[in-house]
């Protein structure tokens, strides 16, 4: 490689990292500015001013929010802070960087607009008197500087690792005279010109998920307004966050949580490793015949229809259901109906989720098994390695990638336990423990008819749902070479 070239160095220049611990400083210290001025809704044309800080702590003179931290600016107070950690640490990376001043304009913004918005009876703010203070001002424009200056950064930071990547294919070579590395639109142009009919071939599936995944998008917008049929998406009146105040106020919004984590959780911890554990087992299983007939006897179960299913459960778990009559039989406990009595729902759900998806899951893994290079164990068994020991030593970090991208992916939809089976399979007396944020959001928008207050909830969890695929692969990537990207 020629000697005048050195790599470019990725991490952040010291001067963006003082100009965004400054920003941050100021965007802190702009909540004791007057944020919002409006009229109070019972005396007339009294005018209500509270700073940031006012409604952080819920200092405010009357109306729901009274004594009570407001949510976004505790959110913005937490994400400063946070960012202001990893910026005088220096373990800011460009991802972060972008994510944090992304999150700071969010709130912010979003601020605004619950603040001009929101029911008056929030603040007590007669409806539509609500104005943006200097406060609101300051705290906008320097949370867009932050962003600016991180996407910047990020930028800067992509070019010197496509130029280092680049550096070490021309190690110990010459580079031709005039060298500059490519732009991205140049990478695109050439490699469009190479490889136009796969891009052709690619285009009819990226407009099927422009037209019917991205454009019906715009629809979210009902979450933030009251939304009627008869006056269309945008007719609507807005309401701010009205609804996602109401179900955390609600009697039911720790109960749905509880339950989807509690049902999630443990499905994740003992429904993942199974699988995993009937793979291994049947690897080592020597006769064809019989490793056929159990895989079939496994994978069975996941074709049987989830109505089919669900009536097979109620009926066999029913007071005079065989399953019931075999454990009171064995037991000797007074028969029950199960599927009627909150304290077994969890556990009828979980037991006979991995029973159906067993088999069918394995799959992927014993296709991992297959490809593990078999000398590997030849060589272990000379050394003396029993099985115990293949397994943990080469079987298992074998299939290692798979496992990651897979718990991945389930960590992923952790929130989103599937309502069509627990509709299905539980009832008003087992709500206390069946009663999921899903089946809830379809009580709500189908049932009840409140399409907003529904839509409101499933965006909240869509949310939570996409941050713990982004943690969760970022935690992989730091922990190991796996990772979705």
């Amino acid at each position: 490689m020629t000697q005048g070239i050195k790599k470019m160095r990725t991490d952040m220049a010291p001067a963006l990292r003082v100009i965004l611990l400054a920003l941050l400083v100021l965007i802190i210290a702009s909540l004791a500015l007057s944020f919002v001025q409006a009229i109070d809704r019972n005396a007339g044309e009294d005018t209500l001013t509270y700073t940031g800080f006012q409604m952080l702590t819920g200092n405010i003179s009357s109306g729901n929010s009274k004594g009570g931290f407001n949510p976004l600016l505790l959110f913005l107070c937490v994400i400063c802070v946070l960012f202001f950690v990893l910026l005088i640490t220096n373990k800011a990376s460009s991802f972060a960087v972008t994510t944090c001043s992304a999150l700071i304009l969010f709130a912010v913004l979003f601020f605004l607009f619950d603040a001009h918005f929101a029911d008056y009876r929030e603040f007590d703010f007669k409806k539509g008197s609500a104005v943006p203070m200097l406060g609101w001002w300051v705290a906008a424009v320097l949370s867009l500087a932050a962003l600016v200056v991180a996407i910047i950064n990020k930028i800067r930071v992509g070019r010197a690792q496509r130029h280092n990547a680049r550096m070490a294919v021309f190690e110990n070579r010459d580079l031709p005279a005039g060298y500059r590395d490519p732009t991205v639109w140049e990478i695109i142009k050439v490699d469009f010109k190479k490889h136009w009919p796969v891009y052709l071939m690619c285009l009819p599936l990226i407009l099927q998920v422009l037209f019917w995944s991205y454009g019906p998008m715009y629809g979210i917008i009902i979450a933030f307004n009251e939304y009627k049929p008869s006056k269309g998406f945008f007719g609507s009146p807005w309401v701010g966050l009205k609804w996602y105040r109401e179900f955390f106020r609600g009697p039911y919004a720790w109960r749905t949580i509880r339950n989807t984590l509690m049902i999630s959780g443990l499905n994740l911890v003992f429904g993942f490793p199974s699988p995993i554990i009937l793979a291994l087992m049947l690897n080592e299983i020597r006769s064809i015949a019989y490793k056929r007939v159990v895989q079939t006897i496994t994978y069975i179960p996941h074709f049987i229809s989830l109505v089919v299913l669900s009536g097979l459960l109620i009926d066999f778990l029913s007071t005079e259901g065989v399953i019931t009559t075999a454990i009171s039989a064995v037991t000797g406990v007074t028969a029950k109906n199960y599927l009627g009595d909150y304290k077994y729902f969890r556990t009828v759900y979980i037991l006979s989720d991995i029973w159906q998806h067993l088999g069918w899951d394995s799959i992927i893994y014993l296709s991992a098994l297959a490809g593990i290079d078999q000398e590997l164990y030849e060589a272990a068994r000379i050394d003396g390695a029993g099985k115990l020991s293949q397994t943990w030593h080469i079987t298992l970090p074998g299939i290692a990638p798979t496992i990651t991208i897979l718990l991945i992916l389930r960590i992923g939809s952790l929130l989103s336990v599937g309502y069509e089976k627990i509709i299905l399979l539980y009832n008003a007396t087992t709500y206390e423990t069946a009663d999921v944020i899903s089946s809830y959001v379809y009580r709500v928008g189908i049932a009840d008819a409140q399409f907003s207050r529904s839509t409101a909830i499933n965006i909240l969890n869509s949310i939570v749902n996409f941050s713990l695929v982004v943690v969760a692969n970022k935690i992989s990537s730091a922990l190991s070479e796996t990772s979705l990207w």
